[in-house]
């Protein structure tokens, strides 16, 4: 007997007001990436993952990048909703030409997302199976190349889906984030 569980998948739907989110945000990661002290460079990739103060995101961004896209996806996917989203983790990266994301999963939250804020060439991201957890199994031999999600998308898939960013041969800017589902818990309670 064989009882098969529902699949990791990657969800992705176009970003309301893009336009006015990337002629907001662009200028602003291009300054930032060339003149501050609070992002660092990994991969060919400027990045601020270990700087996470933000004033130039507006609570209406968030809304429109992660908060409407998570919850469609859930009526989309018809998955139990949560209590609240609690936003648990915001970064953008600037990849230039030679820059990449190696081959990586997220492992504080419940879902992760990238938008794709401005793209010079066709997108790269991809996703692996996930099997990896028992190795001799053909670990990672399904992926998928997520070209046809374009500038304006945003993916938001299970933190633990494997993924990376190919190498890029033009400029590609991406802001991320993770997202934790706060569902009603009993509490613990201890007996003496």
């Amino acid at each position: 007997m064989i009882h098969e569980f529902n699949a990791p998948f990657v969800f992705w739907t176009k970003v309301n007001n893009h336009k006015k989110i990337k002629d907001t945000l662009v200028p602003i990661i291009k300054t930032i990436s060339n003149n501050d002290n609070s992002t660092v460079t990994v991969d060919g990739s400027t990045t601020t993952y270990y700087h996470q103060t933000y004033s130039y995101f507006t609570s209406d961004m968030i809304d429109d990048i992660i908060l409407k896209p998570i919850e469609q996806m859930h009526t989309e996917k018809n998955l139990n909703r949560p209590l609240r989203f609690h936003l648990d983790a915001l970064w953008w990266n600037n990849y230039t030409s030679g820059g990449r994301t190696k081959v990586h999963k997220h492992q504080h939250a419940d879902w992760s997302g990238i938008y794709l804020l401005h793209l010079e060439e066709p997108n790269t991201t991809t996703f692996y199976s996930q099997y990896g957890e028992a190795p001799n199994i053909g670990y990672m031999n399904q992926h998928k190349v997520m070209d046809n999600a374009v500038e304006g998308d945003v993916m938001i898939f299970p933190s633990f889906m494997q993924h990376c960013a190919d190498v890029c041969t033009k400029n590609r800017i991406i802001v991320s984030f993770d997202v934790i589902s706060e569902f009603e818990r009993t509490p613990l309670v201890i007996l003496n």
